[in-house]
């Protein structure tokens, strides 16, 4: 249960930060580089305080520094420009497609078996994303700029 509430907080403080981001549209989205990289140092911090694992090995350090600028560091600083100067239902609608595609490939790789619930599932997502597409006060879905 504490790893459903986690996520539930995550996702709560992830979709606060989504929806205010907004109003800082003046701030540089690379201003968020040195913040990571912050965070980044104190999670290290802590992980060496207070957990007890092994060190990575040299190949696996250029794996996490490579993850954090590349996949995980862009993907931030691409939604957060977009969370400021881009179309928010579109943004909603599009964000859907992350899990969708996980799915599909946990199926394609043979890691999950096509099921009945897993295709109920899928059909919310895409529900859901047909849904974060319409603009409140519209009929129709959002056209791109």
């Amino acid at each position: 249960m504490a790893g459903y509430f986690a996520a539930l907080g995550c996702a709560v403080i992830w979709a606060g930060y989504s929806v205010a981001n907004r109003r800082d549209a003046h701030v540089p989205s690379e201003m968020l580089i040195g913040v990571c990289g912050a965070v980044a140092m104190a999670g290290g911090a802590a992980h060496w305080l207070f957990e007890r694992g092994a060190w990575p090995g040299p190949s696996q350090w250029l794996a996490i520094l490579l993850l954090g600028i590349g996949p995980a560091g862009l993907a931030f600083l691409a939604w957060d420009h977009a969370t400021k100067h881009g179309n928010m239902p579109l943004l909603a609608a599009l964000s859907y497609f992350a899990p969708l595609i996980s799915i599909l490939l946990l199926v394609a790789a043979g890691r999950a078996q096509a099921s009945i619930p897993l295709s109920v599932s899928v059909a919310l997502i895409v529900a859901e994303a047909m849904l974060a597409g319409i603009a409140p006060g519209k009929t129709d879905a959002p056209r791109v700029k």
